[in-house]
């Protein structure tokens, strides 16, 4: 910037009139300066616009093909997003609800707090503003979807023209850096074209929204309680240290921060740092035909696709989720409408969901299946499977979601582009392919789909030497034991054994079922949390195991848990099944009353 020296001479002049004179010089001198920093504001914001706008352009859909494109404005669909949180008030009937009346059931509890995208950071009237936001929902309910319509409307200039700069940083990619980091460099990783101007942007931090993609599944989500605060752009700490620093506000306070979560990492976030809690609920009815509209692009074939799924009151209330929404399209779609028995279970529409895309992807590659040693197909995509299901279980284990392509030689296995996405990360003198499954449900699948089908015990693949139990299982597999459960079932072990060539697990299949009725029946009786195990039995949809099970009493624990559709629909197979009086419902904790609960039970 050059630099002028202005010198003023006035002989016998008023100091009103040089005061003037003064203002009217500066204003010639500064307002070209002022014009062309403006102009090159706009330009670098027009700049960062354009990239972000590429970036999400396509639909972020699971196993697209190469070369396929999916345009996000053809193809998103409105979600349902509430204020507040998950409240389940007024849903007494969805015990016994599912399909259509579930959803319009759902619907009609939130509309009065649904909010749109759009509307996320304004202000209530007489509130503080709404800087931190935390969005939540189960896995697979759209919340990277929600923040691809974000990224989308602000690069299209449609939405939050109210901050010049967005941010997009992913749980994902920070759980790559393991050395002292600052904020400047996380931010400038993806956003490379910043370089000259961040000190700028960052001064007038109000107009920057910074997004946190997927907290849960970062590795050191338990550890955000720091007591070491970072307060400077450019200082380097711990990747936790500087990341609780800019959602408490330390670093950056004017700047707004949407963090998005599952649900059961949310309590490790400093509760004072949030201004608001957003609940994704998913999908009603019409948003689900909206969703096979634009995902077959043929209104009569996409009409038909949705009166099957009508008619299957299973399907249809999965199909609240959007990722299970795309996974039963997917299967209608590559199974010619289920010539198979219709899915009953979660686990049964993902099993469904790996024959489909294992028949897509390996139809007239048989020659290509075959490996170096001459391998058959099957026997070669069982090892691919295989192979793929133990790094899915050593990385849930370890709660990681990233792995490198050396991994197992991961990088030679031909699916890999089918389960699998892949990022190239530029490390100090090379580059690095970083895989992660295409969804962390797809990983919980393959990893519970490795501990049935490898050739040893349980508890040597859960890790837990030589006695496993449900309940010792950590919170986080949850999702993975119930896969556990659907795949150690009889239906599924056929299927498996008839399209792939997997030999039934007889004996694990025994055990389980063995432990699954020892420790249920126990529960019922000692009255302790059971919900785990009733999701556990209605995977197994084995009516001579609940004839087997019969306690002695029946106490069910609910407590301390909000309930969500698919826990309503595992307690109401359990209570339809069992057959017995209950004795006593703990539902401390779950906003159900006891009134409410008892006209359900009597409605069994």
């Amino acid at each position: 910037m050059k630099v002028y020296s202005i010198v003023i001479v006035c002989r016998s002049v008023s100091p009103e009139l040089l005061t003037s004179s003064f203002w009217v010089v500066m204003q010639c001198v500064t307002l070209p300066y002022l014009t062309l920093q403006l102009l090159e504001t706009s330009r670098l914001i027009a700049k960062h616009k354009s990239i972000l706008k590429r970036r999400s352009e396509s639909m972020l859909y699971y196993n697209t093909r190469h070369g396929e494109k999916i345009l996000f404005s053809e193809h998103y669909v409105n979600l349902l997003i509430v204020k507040g949180h998950n409240s389940l008030e007024l849903k007494r009937h969805e015990l016994l609800t599912f399909g259509q009346q579930r959803i319009s059931l759902q619907q009609r509890a939130t509309e009065q707090r649904l909010i749109k995208p759009a509307q996320l950071f304004s202000s209530e009237a007489g509130t503080h503003p709404t800087k931190k936001i935390l969005v939540t929902g189960v896995a697979g309910i759209g919340k990277t979807i929600l923040v691809q319509k974000i990224l989308h409307d602000f690069s299209n200039c449609r939405e939050h023209q109210s901050f010049d700069f967005i941010i997009h940083l992913t749980f994902r990619d920070l759980n790559l850096i393991s050395k002292p980091v600052s904020l400047q460099e996380l931010i400038l990783r993806k956003n490379g074209h910043l370089a000259k101007h961040l000190d700028t942007i960052t001064e007038n931090d109000t107009k920057l929204l910074i997004i946190l993609d997927g907290f849960d599944e970062f590795k050191h989500y338990k550890g955000c309680d720091v007591d070491v605060f970072l307060t400077e752009l450019d200082e380097e700490g711990e990747v936790v240290e500087v990341l609780s620093s800019l959602m408490l506000g330390e670093l950056l306070p004017g700047a707004s921060v949407l963090v998005t979560s599952r649900p059961m990492a949310v309590s490790h976030i400093p509760v004072g740092s949030i201004d608001r809690f957003v609940v994704i609920t998913g999908f009603s009815t019409i948003e689900i035909c909206d969703f096979f509209q634009r995902f077959y692009q043929d209104k009569v074939l996409a009409s038909k696709m949705f009166d099957i799924v009508v008619a299957n009151e299973l399907m249809l209330t999965l199909c609240y989720i959007p990722a299970f929404c795309y996974i039963v399209c997917s299967i209608l779609k590559e199974n010619n409408c289920l010539s198979t028995a219709s899915p009953r279970t979660m686990t049964d529409i993902y099993v469904q969901y790996l024959l489909a895309l294992v028949k897509s992807h390996t139809k007239n590659r048989v020659e290509s299946l075959k490996d170096s040693s001459g391998t058959e197909p099957e026997e070669h995509l069982q090892k691919v499977l295989l192979k793929l299901g133990r790094i899915a279980n050593q990385k849930l284990m370890n709660q990681e979601t990233l792995f490198y392509g050396n991994d197992d030689d991961i990088s030679n296995c031909t699916l890999v582009s089918t389960f699998l996405d892949k990022t190239s990360v530029q490390e100090p003198g090379c580059t690095e392919d970083v895989y992660s499954f295409t969804h962390l449900t797809i990983q919980e699948f393959f990893a519970a789909l490795y501990s049935t089908m490898e050739d040893a015990c349980l508890s040597e693949t859960l890790a837990f030497g030589t006695e496993y139990s449900i309940e010792s299982l950590p919170g986080n597999l949850d999702l993975f034991t119930r896969f556990l459960s659907g795949l150690l079932s009889e239906r599924n072990q056929a299927l498996l054994s008839r399209h792939i060539g997997f030999r039934p697990q007889e004996d694990k299949m025994q055990s389980f079922r063995t432990r699954l009725i020892a420790d249920t029946r126990a529960l019922c009786e000692n009255g302790a949390y059971i919900l785990t195990h009733l999701h556990c039995l209605l995977e197994q949809q084995d009516v001579l195991l609940m004839q087997e099970l019969q306690p002695q009493c029946l106490r069910i624990n609910l407590s301390d848990v909000t309930l969500s559709t698919m826990d309503y629909n595992a307690v109401k197979h359990f209570l339809n099944e069992i057959q017995l009086t209950v004795s006593e419902m703990d539902l401390t904790g779950t906003n159900i009353t006891t009134e409410q609960s008892e006209m359900d039970l009597d409605c069994i």
